[in-house]
């Protein structure tokens, strides 16, 4: 290895620390708590340093947040592999709670900075130019309203708008998760395992809902619901 490839490696680990630093700060105090002093303290360097590698503090907990959902979409693409590119819409739709479960209760400080801090949360992602890789975050949600919509066309799901059906199904599973997380459902899922067997009876309780076994009825654009007959 040469002395410019050693170099900029050292670079991207002093860069990593950073951003785990700012991550663990966040996840803990807040964003109020969040300072680059802090930061340098943490990683035993001066605050001179954290500015060599990020304009400011809202410059850093971009990064962060796009860390967070560049793992979460590494960790979706490993589920939805597991069940195969032909896997019909509803397991596809499951694996993608699988995937936001797996994400949060193995990266649970990311987690909670880009979901639960308000300010943090809605840092925009670049857009995404003709023939780059698809927008951090935004290929989540997409690729989730793509499985939605796609359960639709097969008739898996009975419901008028794809992406409403995304946002009521990533509410369910974020509450369970949150919920867990936090504590509260201890005697319900005592273990890692009985929680995510939870989470799967949710993502089926959608299913049936939604059109599983005759029963029709989905959400509608402005909160009504539609009844096939």
């Amino acid at each position: 290895m040469g002395i410019a490839e050693r170099r900029e490696r050292e670079r991207e680990q002093i860069r990593t620390r950073i951003v785990e630093a700012a991550r663990d700060i966040l996840s803990e105090q807040g964003l109020d708590a969040l300072s680059m002093r802090g930061i340098a303290e943490r990683i035993e360097y001066s605050p001179a340093t954290i500015y060599l590698y990020f304009r400011d503090k809202n410059e850093l907990i971009r990064s962060v947040v796009e860390d967070g959902f560049r793992r979460l979409r590494e960790v979706m693409a490993e589920e939805l592999a597991v069940e195969g590119p032909d896997a019909d819409a509803r397991r596809q739709h499951r694996a993608t709670g699988r995937a936001y479960v797996r994400f949060a209760l193995e990266n649970t400080a990311y987690f909670r900075v880009m979901f639960e801090l308000p300010t943090a949360a809605h840092v925009e992602c670049p857009e995404v130019g003709e023939g780059e890789a698809p927008a951090v975050g935004e290929s989540e949600w997409a690729r989730v309203v793509r499985i939605v919509q796609k359960a639709i066309d097969q008739g898996t799901f009975r419901i008028a708008d794809a992406s409403r059906g995304a946002a009521i199904a990533w509410g369910l599973v974020h509450g369970l998760t949150s919920l867990y997380l936090s504590g509260h459902l201890g005697e319900l899922a005592p273990t890692r395992e009985a929680f995510e067997a939870l989470v799967d009876e949710a993502m089926d309780s959608i299913f049936f809902g939604w059109g599983g076994e005759g029963a029709g009825t989905g959400p509608q654009p402005g909160g009504g619901v539609a009844v096939e007959t």
